[in-house]
């Protein structure tokens, strides 16, 4: 009876850590996606890696998500960013790793996309090669575009990691680019990486 009551207390104590792990990754996350809904770059590289600056200049990719987000010539607005599935974590050494997937929902607006002199069919057709070019380089996205307001819907999956060092309450987030994965590879330990199959 004795074993009985301490492998139900183990068992439940177990569950009850990883669903505090869970919780605690998905209100990090909310604030990271709250700072880039809300453009605010610099605190967003704030829930990233600290190695992924020793790979990559912290100042550029600030730089970078700013001429994304604000270019002159396409508007993007963030709707939705939501964590559709939470892997088991892993613990490597001193930091704990979990990988998930989110969905991301955003709009795209490219300024100027029509000439005045378009017609229905030249209008198509570039539609239709933008949808093209988007689908090629945002992989498991499911892109319309909306005729009326002249904005493209983008409703796309990512994978990414969460890290957290056992000497922080908090978890950092990297996004899994596949084109990127020889940086990937330098950041994240083979058994981490082989769970994610990039």
């Amino acid at each position: 009876m004795n074993k009985t009551l301490l492998i139900i207390l183990l068992v439940s104590s177990l569950f009850g850590f990883s669903q505090s792990d869970e919780a605690m990754l998905k209100a990090d996350f909310a604030k990271y996606a709250s700072a880039l809904k809300s453009r605010q770059y610099t605190q967003a590289t704030s829930y990233m890696p600290d190695q992924l600056f020793d790979v990559y200049n912290k100042e550029k990719l600030v730089q970078q998500m700013k001429q994304t987000f604000e270019s002159a010539d396409t508007k993007v607005k963030i709707n939705a960013v939501e964590i559709t599935s939470v892997d088991s974590k892993i613990i490597d050494g001193d930091e704990s790793y979990i990988p998930f997937e989110f969905r991301q929902k955003f709009d795209l607006q490219y300024i100027n996309l029509f000439d005045a002199t378009d017609d229905e069919q030249s209008r198509d057709s570039t539609t239709k090669f933008i949808v093209d070019m988007l689908n090629e380089s945002l992989p498991d996205s499911t892109i319309s575009f909306d005729n009326k307001q002249e904005v493209f819907m983008i409703n796309n999956l990512k994978k990414a990691i969460a890290i957290k060092s056992n000497s922080t309450d908090s978890w950092k987030f990297l996004v899994i680019e596949p084109s990127l994965k020889n940086v990937m590879d330098r950041l994240i330990p083979t058994t981490v990486m082989q769970k994610i199959k990039l």
